[in-house]
């Protein structure tokens, strides 16, 4: 039998998993095949299906046996509330695994994408750095209920799992509004438009806690090294970048690259107070030639749901470390990267 792996990555059009699949495609021996409701243009290997068709989902694994391994990077719709929908979830991971085990007959691993959610980051202050074995929080999360399916499934069959635990994931992804980077600059360019100083709007604790992030480049790292590490097998593992800032730091060098002032500890909701500066960025957006409107740049929401979290946010990489991980990220480099990026990109202004 061929060692070559056929990777399907499910969700693949979503944020976490356009890296996943780029990464995948450079590696020898692996073929990548993405799976999403509709297929994307320009995209290449993909299957068109529904989670929530359980039928069709089957016939459309059925047609494509040489599947080997699977990466879950999909979610059910939810907003900034933090609680999202167990049952959702559950049925669309239920229905994939359901298709995998009976049309996929060298199917030998399934990859579960989740997240700081694990430890109830969107919650409270929780132990840190949160390791992997720490007590669960009370219920609902989504997570527990799909690890807990796919690790009671897995019991006496030939195939494992692994699950990777990032915190926030960061990219260059123009269009997605729901990304820290697009969203602070353009909250940047705003501030810049109206004669301001780059206020930080969160919450003033937040401003002296620790936390971290996760490139998702770094996260795509992670997740291909998990599925063909053995010491891996049927275990969770953080991946977050691998060093920690607090915002009072870092915030005055960001407002140096948005070619601003640092200005004060401001708490506001963005969502309520960017709400009308619409026009703002319409005149942002002439000066400049940039190619989107705000709802495709920037997440208010998502920025106050970061930003709100006073206590530290940290989760532990000595599991990974243990079992032969080495990846690592400059979070201040990646924060610089990515604005350039996506001022080449004609998403943010230039300073």
């Amino acid at each position: 039998m061929s060692n070559a792996r056929s990777l399907l990555i499910v969700g693949a059009s979503g944020a976490a998993a356009t890296r996943i699949t780029e990464r995948a495609a450079l590696t020898p021996g692996l073929a990548p095949i993405g799976l999403s409701r509709r297929v994307p243009e320009g995209a290449g290997d993909w299957i068109a299906a529904d989670l929530q068709d359980a039928a069709g989902l089957a016939r459309a694994l059925a047609a494509r046996p040489e599947i080997t391994h699977l990466v879950y990077a999909s979610r059910a719709p939810h907003g900034e509330s933090g609680v999202e929908d167990v049952a959702a979830n559950l049925a669309m991971l239920r229905n994939l695994l359901d298709a995998a085990e009976a049309g996929l007959p060298r199917f030998g691993h399934l990859h579960l994408v989740h997240g700081g959610k694990w430890y109830g980051v969107h919650i409270g202050p929780f132990r840190t750095p949160a390791r992997e074995d720490d007590p669960r929080h009370m219920p609902p999360n989504f997570y527990y209920d799909q690890q807990d399916l796919v690790a009671g499934r897995q019991q006496g069959r030939g195939w494992s799992w692994s699950a990777s635990r990032p915190s926030f994931v960061l990219d260059v992804a123009p269009g997605r509004a729901r990304n820290l980077v697009s969203t602070l600059g353009a909250y940047a360019a705003i501030c810049r438009a109206l004669g301001l100083p780059f206020d930080f709007p969160g919450k003033p604790g937040t401003w002296t806690a620790l936390h971290e992030v996760t490139d998702a480049a770094l996260l795509a790292e992670g997740v291909l090294w998990m599925i063909g590490e053995p010491r891996c097998a049927n275990r969770a593992f953080n991946l977050v970048n691998g060093d920690c800032f607090r915002w009072c730091d870092l915030w005055p060098f960001l407002a140096d690259r948005f070619g601003l002032p640092s200005g004060a500890v401001r708490p506001m909701r963005l969502a309520h107070w960017m709400a009308d500066k619409g026009p703002v960025w319409e005149g942002i957006r002439a000066r400049h030639g940039l190619a989107l409107p705000i709802e495709a740049v920037a997440s208010w929401e998502f920025a106050d749901f970061v930003l709100g979290m006073d206590y530290d946010v940290l989760h532990s990489m000595t599991a990974a470390r243990m079992a032969g991980f080495t990846g690592f990220v400059d979070s201040w480099a990646m924060f610089s990267r990515q604005i350039d990026a996506y001022r080449a990109a004609r998403v943010l202004p230039p300073a």
